[in-house]
């Protein structure tokens, strides 16, 4: 009897450790997501004549290639917010946006994002210089800053047909994950709509690939 207490000691111990991990006393991680703007439907016979995009997923800047929401503390210090993070990485979360806004251009017949098989007839490919929450102070709401470098390319010939920047920003009305998260939200939809714009623009002014 003496040697199966003995045996018996360790699994218990197990099994407390076990009933620690289950029942944690640490806050639940929250998830976030983007929330792009509601814009109006288009008619099918406006969309059926363009051409058709791939949105690559985008490249994020150092410190920014995570799940992790960024926020710039006074003195240019990098830190993320605890207990919160988003859904995927950063760069999944923003193409997701900008697959929601460039399919509701009437300017593009189809748009994919890169996991899709079909060949397009140009790609837009992204760089998130910028997405964070920036503080003035210790104390108050932050300044949220999305600034993202884009580049056009026609696949038919690889011609570059432009490249620009698009930078917004929009203030959080409170100190609160709910508000700052809104604020990203609000701040990443007028981004990705300048940049369907602008994208727009750059096809409309294209020249036709040269003829061998």
């Amino acid at each position: 009897m003496r040697r199966l207490g003995l045996a018996l000691l360790p699994l218990a111990l197990s099994l407390a450790g076990c009933a620690g991990l289950l029942h944690s006393t640490q806050p639940a991680l929250q998830l976030y997501v983007l929330q792009a703007g509601v814009t109006p439907p288009v008619p099918s016979d406006t969309v059926s004549a363009g051409p058709t995009l791939r949105v690559a997923r985008p490249l994020a800047a150092p410190g920014l290639n995570t799940d992790r929401i960024a926020l710039l503390r006074p003195g240019s210090r990098l830190d993320y917010y605890a207990g919160s993070r988003w859904s995927a990485p950063l760069a999944e979360v923003v193409s997701a946006m900008q697959l929601s806004v460039f399919r509701a251009d009437p300017a593009w017949r189809a748009v994919a994002d890169e996991r899709s098989s079909f060949n397009t007839d140009y790609v837009l490919q992204t760089s998130i210089d910028r997405f964070a929450a920036e503080y003035a102070a210790d104390a108050g709401p932050p300044l949220i800053r999305v600034t993202l470098q884009c580049v056009l390319i026609r696949r038919s010939d690889g011609a570059l047909l432009g490249s620009f920047t698009v930078a917004r920003s929009q203030p959080a009305l409170e100190n609160r994950m709910a508000s700052v998260i809104a604020a990203f939200s609000a701040a990443a939809d007028q981004a990705a709509v300048a940049a369907a714009t602008q994208t727009d623009a750059l096809l409309r002014s294209a020249k036709p690939p040269a003829t061998p």
